[in-house]
């Protein structure tokens, strides 16, 4: 039986001597691996990134407005009453300090909660949590707002975000250098 050595190479060592030693350019079909890599990466990356909103689900709710402690954690506004036709603005001031209040950003995605059989729709979310903050939600018309108000300390969101990022980073670096590769190895075979 022959070795690797006297005609039967290995298949790590067919896929490098088909980018950089063969004596044929590489087919075109490498640029459909490399399309490969970029599209899955891409799928797994924005599903991990995705599920960071899981760790918003999960998160304990709270209604009592006291100071939350959430440095290196995110801040979840929940809101009982959905009011489409108002603009709900919240802020959160920290209470040490007694700093102007900072402005929530309002939620980037429509999320429903449910949480001790009551029914919360996140309003506002800050990725950035600080120590010793209270959040307090209001209209923007200054009219009589009957909605009751909750809220949640968030932690591993970044972590998923994180993760998802690298992961759609890492993979579309790896298809890029693969379709370099590719691209240099068959200008320099069809050139010469």
């Amino acid at each position: 039986m022959p070795g690797p050595r006297e005609g039967n190479p290995s298949i790590s060592s067919c896929v490098a001597s088909g980018l950089v030693e063969n004596s044929r350019p590489p087919g075109p079909a490498w640029y459909v691996v490399a399309f490969a890599l970029w599209a899955t990466g891409w799928m797994i990356g924005v599903a991990v990134a995705g599920s960071a909103w899981d760790t918003v689900r999960q998160a304990p709710i709270s209604s009592a407005n006291q100071a939350l402690q959430a440095k290196g954690e995110s801040i979840a506004v929940f809101t009982d009453v959905v009011q489409t036709d108002r603009r709900i603005t919240c802020s959160m001031v920290d209470v040490v300090r007694d700093a102007k209040p900072d402005p929530i950003p309002p939620a980037p995605i429509a999320l429903t909660v449910n949480d001790d059989g009551a029914t919360w729709n996140l309003v506002a979310f800050e990725p950035e949590g600080r120590d010793n903050v209270t959040v307090s939600c209001a209209p923007k018309d200054k009219q009589v707002d009957n909605a009751q108000y909750a809220y949640a300390v968030v932690d591993g969101y970044f972590d998923r975000q994180l993760i998802g990022l690298v992961v759609l980073g890492g993979a579309s670096v790896a298809a890029a250098a693969l379709a370099i590769v590719v691209f240099v190895k068959r200008r320099r075979r069809l050139t010469t």
